[in-house]
This record gives structure tokens, sequence and C-alpha cells, in this order.
């Protein structure tokens, strides 16, 4: 591609000494630029933001971990739940209790996976018509949201 066909608008201005060229940055250009710089700035904002909350989450746990009356209940309370997690594995255990673990881990599967394909769907029907809600069966309207996250590339 030439510099010619890259240029939109561009005036040479001769005030004496020296050349300028002036060029007009369209506007649709312009407010991508706008827009890129403000997503960036909230980037590095969030992360500002979750170092400040981490360093502040760190000297609120430390003001409990301080004090012995906190720490001896907190050793009491460890050992509670390692007896009531020892139980729970032997109830577990139990054929029936299994069996009702299993449906509910592929129940919860199947959920998963109807929703997966329901998002799919309705981002599908979202695109073909335009439309951001839907009206259910028993005449509920519900609004279609998308959602948007940037995620970092390996």
């Amino acid at each position: 591609m030439d510099v010619e066909d890259k240029v939109l608008d561009a005036e040479v201005v001769d005030d004496g000494d020296d050349v300028v060229l002036e060029v007009e940055i369209p506007t649709a250009v312009s407010g991508m630029l706008s827009l890129e710089e403000l997503i960036k700035n909230h980037i590095e904002s969030i992360e500002k933001l979750k170092i400040e909350t981490r360093q502040a989450k760190e000297m609120f746990e430390d003001s409990f971990e301080s004090n012995p009356t906190y720490r001896e209940h907190m050793d009491k309370v460890k050992e509670v739940t390692k007896a009531k997690n020892g139980l729970r594995q032997q109830i577990a255990k139990q054929p029936s209790v299994a069996q009702l673990e299993q449906k509910v881990k592929d129940l919860r599967f199947d959920l998963n996976e109807k929703n997966k394909t329901l998002s799919d769907l309705v981002q599908d029907y979202k695109e073909q018509t335009g439309a951001t809600s839907i009206e259910t069966r028993d005449g509920k309207i519900l609004e279609i949201v998308s959602t948007s996250k940037l995620v970092k590339r390996s």
C-alpha cells in the first residue's frame, strides 16, 4: 500500500522557514485510539487496585493472626473440621451415598452443558434477530446480556 493510499486528507503548509504537513485524522480513528487508551488506563487501574486490595487484605488477616485468643480458637476449629471431614468421608463411602454423590455430579455437569448451549443459542438469536430480549413460555421477559473480558494470551 502506498503512502498516498494511507493519507485520507492532508495539506502542505509553507509558513516561510518550515514546510509543515497537516494531516486530518478521521473521527473514527481518533475515537478508536481514545477508546484503546481508555481500555489501557482501566487495565492499569485494575492492576493497581488488585495490588492495593491484596496488601490491605494481608494486613487485615495479620490483625487476626497476631491475636493469641483468635489463634487458639482457630486451632480448635481445625481439629473439629478434621474430625468432621473424616466422618463425612466415611459416610460418603456407603454405596447409596456414593450413588447420590455421582448423581449430583452428573446433574451439575448436565446443567453446565445446557447453560453453555443456551448461551450459544441466545448469542445466535441476538445476531440473527437483533433482539435484546426474549419472552419465555410462561410470559417472563428475559433481557439478553453479553459480557466481554480480557484474557492473557499464552
